[in-house]
């Protein structure tokens, strides 16, 4: 489920609603070919890469956030609160997503573009999923998607479309750290799913035409690619 201003036929609703769609979907395109048993499992990834792309395609700034989460599975919670984990080689119960970071927003944007897998991940940790198959994202407001309550003191479900999160301080820790240990591949990861998104443009769109000019045969400007990797951190 994804919330913006204004009425859901206004066209320009509608224009912000398919850019978040397509870049929802190339990243996860993306992210599960190059990964295809373990995408589900991979928040950090998504985060890191989503935030590159949104960063770039629509010219603000978002940053990858990791912390603590509860998901409504129906009849209870997939917790992912295991703070120790990220500093945990294993790595553990956690969960990463995307806020917007710029001064223009008169809210906080959340993005988690990982909202999709939530039932694959419930059953294959042996947890029922009770609820209709959950969103393909989740892009807006905090008010409208984060639930405001205290781990110790959380209400019976969520509505649809709602999730509970809570950045920490290990998690801003870790999400740095892996950023400096893996930042070629995220740059690579990143160039990858812009030239997906521009794949799945419609033709004759020139969203991506400053950072991937036609004469160039559809090649990412790596110097954008960089700027993007860095920007996330």
């Amino acid at each position: 489920m994804t919330y913006r201003a204004g009425s859901p036929t206004n066209k320009v609703s509608d224009m912000a609603q398919t850019i978040q769609s397509l870049i929802a979907a190339s990243v996860n395109g993306v992210l599960r070919a190059r990964f295809p048993d373990t995408y589900c499992s991979l928040c950090h990834t998504h985060a890191i890469v989503g935030a590159n792309v949104i960063s770039v395609v629509l010219n603000r700034v978002y940053r990858p956030v990791a912390g603590m989460a509860l998901i409504d599975c129906g009849g209870g919670f997939i917790r992912l609160t295991d703070n120790a984990a990220f500093a945990n080689p294993a790595g553990g119960a956690f969960h990463c997503w995307i806020e917007s970071s710029d001064r223009s927003f008169n809210e906080t944007e959340v993005v988690d573009l990982t909202f999709r897998h939530n039932h694959e991940y419930a059953r294959k940790n042996g947890l029922p999923w009770r609820r209709p198959a959950p969103p393909e994202y989740l892009w807006g407001p905090r008010s409208k998607i984060v639930v405001r309550a205290e781990l110790h003191n959380m209400p019976d479900g969520f509505d649809e479309g709602q999730v509970w999160l809570r950045e920490t301080e290990e998690g801003a820790g870790f999400i740095m750290r892996h950023l400096a240990e893996h930042m070629n591949a995220y740059v690579t990861l990143t160039a990858e799913a812009l030239k997906e998104l521009r794949r799945r443009l419609p033709a004759g769109s020139r969203l991506l035409e400053p950072l991937m000019p036609a004469d160039r045969g559809g090649k990412v400007v790596t110097a954008g690619a960089s700027a993007s990797a860095a920007m996330a951190c």
